[in-house]
């Protein structure tokens, strides 16, 4: 993985995104250097009110008003692409989250997703629970099983750490978002999301112990 090649990816999946419709507003990701020389990617402004023990309502809220994310999709869901390297262009760490919006667009806000059921009816449906996802590296904290190099984190719950196998691809992150939770767009637009996507390598941290309990195997 190297910077040039995770700022790409992401510029590639934005595009992807507004050709299919489903993102409403995006920032396209800057690349900067820190005073010590490394390298950050997405990182505009600290959004480390996501980890504060306050009601997700406000959380969203904070991110969505102060737009600290790179995207916000049709039904108001976020996502966050954050890379740290090294001066030597080494990945440090990363944050990637997805921030569904707690409550729904009205129609008023957002027409096309009450008007096209055939690409938005799964998303709108009242039965579902939304809530937040984060994949998380950060090998300078890891402790095994306990706090994996990279894991996964699901409705905020403090202590829910899965074990990934390493850290994740912008593209591998985005369509694990786009093909699960975004289901019927995604099969309308399989020839824009399945195209050839630049590769950028992979990484794989996860221990023999992790292994040994559940755990997620990622794509590219």
């Amino acid at each position: 993985m190297s910077p040039d090649g995770i700022r790409q990816q992401i510029v590639e999946f934005i595009n992807r995104l507004v050709s299919a419709s489903i993102s409403v507003k995006q920032f396209y990701p800057s690349m900067r250097k820190a005073t010590n020389g490394s390298i950050l990617i997405g990182l505009r402004q600290n959004n480390s009110i996501s980890l504060h023990d306050i009601p997700y309502d406000d959380i969203y809220r904070d991110i969505e008003l102060n737009n600290n994310y790179d995207i916000k999709l049709v039904d108001g869901g976020l996502l966050i692409f954050q890379y740290h390297f090294d001066c030597s262009g080494t990945l440090l760490q990363h944050r990637l989250a997805y921030f569904p919006s707690p409550v729904l667009p009205t129609i008023e806000e957002a027409p096309e997703l009450y008007e096209r059921d055939e690409l938005y009816g799964d998303i709108i449906a009242r039965r579902l629970i939304r809530f937040p996802i984060r994949f998380d590296y950060s090998p300078a904290q890891r402790s095994d099983v306990n706090h994996p190099a990279a894991h996964m984190t699901l409705g905020q719950y403090e202590n829910c750490r899965i074990p990934v196998a390493g850290p994740l691809a912008p593209n591998s992150f985005g369509m694990f978002i786009i093909r699960n939770f975004y289901h019927q767009a995604y099969i309308k637009h399989k020839n824009i999301f399945d195209r050839h996507m630049l590769s950028v390598g992979r990484i794989e941290t996860i221990s023999d112990a992790e292994r040994r309990i559940s755990h997620m195997v990622h794509g590219r």
